[in-house]
């Protein structure tokens, strides 16, 4: 029978131990769960002799940086990678089955290393391979690149050569280059092998085109490499939440392979012990564990710095971690259906869009258990909706096709739409109350007032909104708001920041200017004028 490889002993002891009880985080578990069952389909094959070359290949390398000079050799997880990325391949007709792979590790763990050993080896496979490093900045790309080109320096008797831009096989006519995450670096693309750097921070729809790329090619892999990002609210976290769904059964797509390294919800980020979760170099030195304490160390004492370290070095998202809400007490109850709630009393809240931004309107509906279910409805034009996409960096156009916002026509919202949606939620509701930021309702005050319905304008200024936001911030703490599955109010909360005044009165603004608030201002108006009383808070401050 054919030999046992190396390659082959050594990643199957890695994947059974972790079957067997090895320190790994959840998704880990399930890539080796999901690896042991596609060794048992006959339509599969994993090809042990083109992983063993792949290995014996990047041996042939040098490392760079403190290991300059010393042979690259592949810890059992980088092998792992390596051989889910390369070595599945189809019986029927030989080729290799991934198309995407998305590694999410670490700070520190040398995936840049890895993937230029890979990207070297792809090159080296026939004529005519194309090899791209994409990350936000042609700099950044480079770092990738300049590692290629400092292994290739070492290597003996290659045909690969190194210029100033790029490395080529001149004679089999390959290159590997660098590129920024821009459209125009996607013109005419058609890689044999890419890699997208820290791919959680590209702008806008980005990834969507370069996803397309390689179409013409019988043999096309590109790889995401990235530590998580800030919000899910973006193409890198919905190809997170599918590799997810990939790795729990609930989305069958052989052509993607996640490995998603990082500690657990349920983990303690103090915790050295499992730190080998978002950390699988950190058993070989690479990251030096007396480094990564007193990183931790460091990082600890404030709250952007412990949200860093969550991020970059236990592996697993953080949002708002210097912002005015706590969003690890984000209120994922489901609200009542609706069914239940139709019939009660209800407060509405309105914040109309400024500058052809969003308008958003909340529903606060208080239950018998002493929570607040919160319904919101949001409307953005859709003139430049793709150039709003990349400024605000929010998935709108995916949020209209799941029915959670209105993308309207034209550049500005026709408020006859909103008057219409208030008249339908007051058949549903015995609405108490409608509230309403005062600038530029006047049409619309006028609408609603021939409707003969509730109206009543809230002030924005400190005295009326700074106890709306103490009300909210109580609620949120006490875990009594219900919200539902609403990734637009959810982004708001993310994106808040608390403003004090000399006297210590809390308002909120943007943490930037190409963020929206405008759902969770609504939301505030809205559970304000409820006030958790008959009359609400702040009519009873006006008296």
């Amino acid at each position: 029978g054919r030999r046992i490889v190396n390659a082959e002993t050594r990643t199957l002891a890695l994947v059974d131990a972790i079957l067997d009880g090895k320190l790994a985080g959840r998704w880990i578990h399930a890539a080796a769960r999901r690896f042991r069952a596609d060794l048992e389909r006959t339509d599969l094959v994993m090809d042990w002799e083109s992983v063993d070359k792949l290995d014996d290949f990047v041996a042939t390398l040098t490392l760079v940086g403190d290991d300059t000079g010393k042979k690259f050799t592949l810890a059992d997880w980088q092998l792992w990678v390596l051989a889910n990325l390369w070595g599945w391949r189809w019986v029927e007709d030989g080729r290799r089955r991934v198309k995407l792979g998305v590694m999410q590790v670490a700070r520190g763990n040398g995936k840049t290393t890895l993937m230029a050993a890979l990207a070297l080896w792809d090159m080296i496979q026939a004529p005519g391979r194309r090899v791209h490093v994409i990350a936000n900045s042609e700099h950044q790309a480079e770092i990738c690149l300049d590692t290629a080109r400092t292994m290739v320096g070492n290597l003996e008797g290659s045909d690969l050569e190194k210029l100033y831009d790029r490395i080529i096989r001149r004679n089999d006519d390959c290159e590997f280059t660098a590129l920024p995450a821009l459209e125009r670096s996607l013109d005419g693309l058609n890689p044999s092998c890419w890699i997208a750097d820290e791919a959680a921070e590209f702008k806008g729809r980005f990834l969507t085109k370069l996803l397309t790329t390689g179409a013409k090619r019988r043999e096309s892999l590109g790889v995401i490499i990235s530590t998580p990002g800030s919000t899910p609210d973006n193409l890198y976290g919905e190809i997170i939440a599918t590799c997810e769904q990939v790795l729990r059964g609930e989305v069958e797509d052989d052509s993607m392979m996640p490995m998603l390294f990082g500690l657990d919800p349920t983990d303690a980020d103090d915790d050295p012990e499992i730190w080998p979760k978002a950390n699988p170099g950190i058993e070989y030195g690479q990251p030096d564990p007396k480094s990564l304490r007193r990183a931790f160390q460091t990082m600890r004492q404030s709250p952007i710095g412990r949200a860093e370290w969550n991020r970059y070095h236990c592996c697993r998202m953080t949002e708002g971690g210097h912002n005015w809400l706590d969003m690890k007490k984000f209120p994922l109850a489901n609200l009542p259906n609706s069914t239940e709630l139709e019939g009660r009393a209800a407060w509405i809240g309105l914040d109309l869009s400024k500058r052809g931004d969003m308008t958003a309107l909340v529903v606060a509906i208080p239950l018998e258990d002493g929570r607040i279910a919160l319904e919101g409805h949001y409307w953005w034009p859709a003139q430049d909706v793709a150039q709003r996409e990349l400024d605000y960096r929010l998935p709108i156009r995916t949020w209209a096709a799941a029915g959670k916002i209105t993308l309207t026509p034209g550049a500005i919202i026709n408020y006859e739409e909103i008057a219409e949606r208030i008249d339908q939620l007051a058949l549903k509701y015995k609405v108490q109350m409608i509230a309403y930021d005062q600038y530029g309702a006047r049409d619309l005050v006028a609408m609603l007032t021939e409707h003969n319905l509730p109206i009543q304008a809230y002030s924005m200024g400190v005295a009326t909104f700074a106890p709306g936001c103490q009300l909210w911030q109580r609620l949120w703490v006490g875990e009594r708001l219900c919200l539902g599955e609403d990734p637009i109010l959810r982004a708001a909360c993310r994106s808040a920041i608390a403003r004090r005044d000399r006297i210590g009165n809390i308002t909120i603004g943007k943490e930037r200017d190409s963020s929206t608030i405008d759902a969770l201002v609504a939301a505030i108006i809205a559970v304000h004028s409820w006030g958790g009383d008959s009359q609400s808070v702040y009519e009873q401050s006006l008296v």
